[in-house]
């Protein structure tokens, strides 16, 4: 739409609208808060549950949809006072499933401060320091307080409130870089320093701090600022400061002329087409980094391994040469904990690795070692056959022309080569991924194995433990010259927890570590895929709802892939009935002889995917949630219901001694439910039946949550022949002990009004269920009488209605106590008395003593006694 923004919008602090120029009243808090997740997703529709679940923190009232609309209503006046009548909002538009604030009619600060950053970065790459400060400057401007302050701790906000503090701080940095571009150093330290204040652990800005005091004339306060930046990363993460901070160190020990401001030249008008400018050079370090770049470097925990790989070399370099292998499932940290301790090791590190998307040449793995030997010891001799290796000469290891003397003559001389090396200085060789290796390139390994342990040569590979099957021979050679083995496992919740800190730039809590670990096991790869998920999408005090990463999928699924067919075909069944799961219940679903199943879980255990549970027998677990996540999101919604309901019925045959099973049936019938009728009454069946028994064992709020989906599930129903009412008065009863009263009267309310809209085939209504669903709402001790207001109103009116309905003497004693008690809120203390004593009456009339019990106790519930119905009298 042409033309100006009709609105104004500014969500950088609390919400503010501006319209034709002026601020607008926009009204009580939640209706404020209603505008500022609207705005949070300007240009996006805001589905209305989403709404009432942000306005009331995930417990909106029965009142909550009029007051949503009632919001909507008010705020459409405040943001087009002009518009007529009758006539469509342009601004506040209502949407399918809810509203939107239309992004063609309304200006938000929150884009423009965006726009002022992107401007600023981009006339920093071409050189222009000055017109960045300004632009900096004007979106720094735009910021009042906490983004979207009202509603930020709602779900769907808290991501993009993080977003917006980190790009926040980003700008920030690189303002202050600005200063120091320009020459403004004195107030680039003044910023700087409240900045780090705020945030100690932002290494890019402890960097410009240093270089602005270095500057300001102050270098014992420089330094001191990088030696406080890299104690804290110590011991509170455990890492090392990037080499940027090392560097400026050097840099300012030294004294080094380029740390000096030289005034930047003007930047070119415009850069000449396809040619690079170069960035104005603030100090010899790079400019600010996205805030992620650091997270490859990360490296926590694996003191034991590191410790017994230091020790392994400690002894080679003795002249007692060592042999260890790190084996581990992928996504482990083989590969990291054999980097840090190439790092750690100080002696020549040779390195080999094998492709895994590639097919390598016989020896690869070697060649990459031999041509790092050449350049570590370059006045070593090379042999003639190591020499035709490097130079691809191969050909009489690949078609077998050649005696096998000649492959040994080769194999010889490379194992004298490395260890007439070693006695010079201790000598490290990593072959990294040997699960991936050509056969050659085991032969040569078992070989060498033969000779280190007379030389000053550690030798160490890994391998992935669950295709470790190829490797059977080259690891018994191993073995045969004393191997130390490591099988890595993943990290531990504390190790967990510092490496999620390190990751996210801020201090991660114990809870959060927890659940991170729990669907992980620890898997560094898995960790940090997830992480990431966690600080893009997802709130960091929920990492069990956060969705399954992409890459953490394609490797689960990449993985299965090479499977036996009918392995990964069982692996899915698996996934559907659950990370732990009953192979017998498996079997049956997936339609194969349990034989059979057990032969492809022997697979899947050695493939590392699955393991056997010690107790009890039968029962298996995947090795990781989230491999368990990843195959229950490939598989189709219908086909998974289906599935379902497979495992459902399966699993109640199984387990039908078995009580404390009774949620998992019901779970997997719940989820089949919108198959067919039948389901759905085989889902409320299941569902009640675990309701019952989570009562049983005092769990109220779990046995409410099952009769509601009960209740769901029979709606799903249709023609079925399902009876609603016992469900009712089940979750209200539940519901009433879990000392929620608010929402189990209206559910009592709702069985009286469908029993009284359901007469049976002559008519009659049944009375009895009339009578049980009033005492059930009324006589729950402790939780009647209480303010409910228009929810009492009903209560009466339907316990009126009711009372018309029953004739027999007992029962309408029992209604009219009820009644008495119900019209508590009227204040009319001598009617409620006369209610209660026809029922005393009634009740005297028959032989029913606990008819009569019940009248008495909830005569006292009506607060009927003598003296005060002559206190209501006298008044």
């Amino acid at each position: 739409m042409p033309g100006a923004a009709l609105v104004e919008f500014r969500a950088l602090g609390p919400i503010e609208a501006v319209v034709a120029g002026r601020l607008v009243d926009l009204g009580a808090p939640k209706q404020r808060a209603l505008l500022a997740l609207l705005v949070s997703r300007v240009g996006q529709p805001v589905p209305v549950e989403v709404m009432l679940d942000a306005l009331w923190a995930g417990h909106p009232p029965p009142s909550a949809m009029a007051s949503l609309q009632a919001y909507v209503a008010n705020l459409r006046r405040a943001l087009e006072p002009d518009r007529a009548p009758r006539t469509p909002a342009t601004v506040l538009r209502t949407c399918p499933r809810g509203y939107l604030l239309d992004s063609r009619v309304t200006d938000v600060d929150v884009h423009r401060f965006g726009e002022h950053a992107t401007s600023g970065w981009r006339a920093w790459d071409r050189g222009d320091p000055q017109q960045a400060l300004s632009e900096f400057e004007a979106g720094l401007a735009l910021w009042r307080g906490q983004a979207y302050a009202e509603v930020a701790s709602a779900t769907c906000v808290v991501p993009e409130v993080a977003r917006m503090e980190e790009l926040q701080l980003s700008v920030v940095e690189a303002r202050c870089a600005a200063l120091l571009a320009v020459g403004a150093h004195e107030v680039a330290v003044a910023e700087l320093e409240a900045f780090i204040q705020a945030h100690p652990l932002r290494e890019y800005g402890c960097e410009l701090l240093s270089l602005a005091l270095y500057r300001a004339g102050r270098q014992a306060d420089a330094l001191g600022v990088l030696r406080t930046i890299q104690k804290r990363l110590a011991e509170e993460l455990g890492i090392d400061p990037r080499p940027a901070l090392q560097h400026l160190e050097r840099e300012i020990l030294n004294q080094a002329p380029a740390l000096d401001w030289h005034p930047t030249p003007a930047a070119p008008a415009s850069p000449a087409p396809g040619r690079p400018t170069t960035p104005p050079q603030v100090c010899p370090t790079v400019p600010p980094p996205p805030p992620a770049a650091a997270e490859g470097r990360v490296f926590v925990g694996r003191e034991v391994a590191l410790r017994q790989l230091v020790e392994a070399l400690t002894a080679a370099a003795d002249g007692r040469g060592r042999v260890v292998t790190v084996s581990g499932e992928p996504g482990v940290g083989k590969t990291s904990l054999l980097r840090r301790f190439a790092k750690l090791a100080g002696v020549p590190v040779l390195w080999g690795t094998c492709p895994e998307h590639v097919t390598a040449p016989p020896l690869w793995l070697w060649e990459q070692v031999l041509r790092t030997m050449g350049t570590c010891f370059p006045h070593q001799a090379i042999p003639q056959p190591v020499a035709e290796l490097l130079s691809g000469d191969t050909q009489h290891l690949v078609n077998g022309v050649e005696v096998a003397g000649a492959t040994l003559r080769r194999f010889e001389a490379i194992v004298h080569y490395l260890t007439d090396a070693s006695h010079t200085a201790p000598l490290v060789v990593l072959l990294d991924h040997l699960h991936r290796a050509d056969p050659s390139s085991l032969r040569l390994l078992a070989h060498l194995a033969e000779s280190v342990p007379a030389s000053r040569l550690l030798l160490a590979v890994s391998y992935r433990s669950g295709e470790a099957e190829a490797l059977a021979e080259t690891l018994a050679a191993l073995a045969r010259s004393g191997v130390t083995r490591i099988d890595l496992e993943g990290l531990d919740t504390q190790d967990t927890q510092t490496l999620a800190s390190a990751l996210l730039h801020q201090e991660v809590s114990e809870r959060t570590a927890e659940g991170l670990w729990a669907r992980t096991e620890g898997n560094p790869f898995f960790l940090r895929e997830l992480i990431k998920v966690l600080s893009g999408e997802q709130r960091l005090d929920q990492p069990r709802t956060a969705p399954v990463p992409v890459p953490v999928r394609e490797v689960v699924l990449r993985h299965v892939a090479r499977l036996p067919q009918t392995a990964a075909e069982v692996l899915a069944v698996a996934a559907i009935a659950g990370r732990h799961f009953d192979i017998t219940v498996v079997a049956e679903a997936a339609a194969i002889e349990i034989e059979a199943a057990l032969e492809v879980l022997d697979i899947a255990v050695a493939a590392g995917l699955v393991v056997e549970d010690q107790q009890p027998l039968g029962w298996f677990h995947f090795t990781h949630a989230l491999a368990a996540e990843a195959l229950y999101e490939t598989t189709g919604r219908l086909r998974r219901a289906r599935l379902h309901r497979r495992i459902g019925a399966a699993a109640a045959r199984a387990w039908a001694e078995n009580t404390e099973r009774a949620d998992e049936i019901a779970r997997h019938w719940l989820l089949a439910a919108e198959l067919d009728p039948t389901a759905a009454v085989h889902a409320a069946t299941h569902a009640a039946t675990a309701a019952r028994l989570a009562d049983a064992r005092l769990a109220f709020g779990d046995a409410a949550t099952l009769w509601r989906q009960a209740l769901i599930a029979a709606d799903l129903a249709e023609k079925e022949d399902l009876d609603r009412y016992p469900l009712l008065i089940g979750l209200g009863t539940s519901l009433y002990r879990a000392g929620n009263r608010h929402d189990g009267l209206p559910v009592f309310i709702q069985a009286l009004e469908e029993t009284l809209a359901a007469p049976d085939a002559c008519g009659d209504l049944d009375t009895s269920r009339l009578v049980t669903a009033a005492v059930a709402a009324i006589s729950e001790p402790n939780l009647y009488p209480g303010e409910q207001g228009d929810v009492d109103l009903r209560l009466v009116d339907v316990l009126e209605r009711a009372l018309t309905q029953v004739t027999d003497p007992g029962q309408h004693a029992l209604m009219l106590s009820c009644l008495a008690v119900a019209r508590d809120y009227d204040g009319d203390l001598v009617r409620r008395a006369a209610l209660s004593d026809e029922a005393l009456a009634l009740a005297r009339l028959t032989t029913d003593n606990v008819a009569l019990a019940q009248i008495l106790h909830l005569r006292a519930a009506a607060g009927v006694t003598t003296m005060s119905v002559v206190d209501g009298v006298a008044a």
